[in-house]
């Protein structure tokens, strides 16, 4: 399949079935994201796996973004670790933008795979960071839901395929 063409399929998936993700498949998820870029190649992220019944049940009590998926991977960066660009005098820290393009890569590489994904961040990460014990110095970015869509319920919403055309979104300067 082409890379448009994975594109065009990826959705997000809001209704997972029971199946556990096979390990090897987890492993090449998790690999695609350690291989992602990121600013000044610092690498600052780090991901939790979350697959234990007490490990989702406790997110499933802060947040109803885990979807019932069997894997909630939990995407942080390290704030003492990300790039910022103070050369430019504007302080912007780039640990977000890391944790979204590690997310973005293995959110691909799950749908490359047969494996349905939901990047989630509806809600309030301090109470995740704080249930999770996080150290102060780790951001919860997002949470990245992987499993297998539920065939009845779990497909794409109507508004999917949805789309602005090129010139609303595009403009040469």
């Amino acid at each position: 399949m082409s890379f448009i063409d994975l594109v065009k399929s990826r959705y997000s998936c809001r209704a997972f079935d029971a199946r556990p993700v096979e390990s090897e498949k987890l492993q090449q998820i998790l690999e695609a994201g350690r291989l992602a870029p990121t600013a000044k190649n610092g690498q600052p992220i780090k991901i939790f796996v979350l697959k234990s019944t007490e490990a989702l049940e406790k997110l499933r009590g802060i947040t109803r973004m885990a979807y019932n998926a069997p894997v909630v991977l939990m995407v942080c960066y390290d704030e003492t670790q990300s790039y910022r660009a103070s050369n430019y005098n504007d302080e912007h820290d780039c640990g977000d933008m890391d944790a979204s393009i590690v997310t973005t890569t293995m959110m691909m590489e799950a749908t490359d795979l047969g494996l349905n994904t939901l990047w989630a961040r509806g809600f309030n990460a301090s109470y995740i960071e704080s249930a999770f014990n996080l150290p102060e110095n780790l951001k919860l970015v997002c949470l990245l839901d992987v499993g297998y869509a539920d065939a009845e319920l779990g497909g794409p919403s109507p508004r999917h395929s949805e789309r602005k055309e090129m010139s609303e979104i595009v403009e040469e300067l």
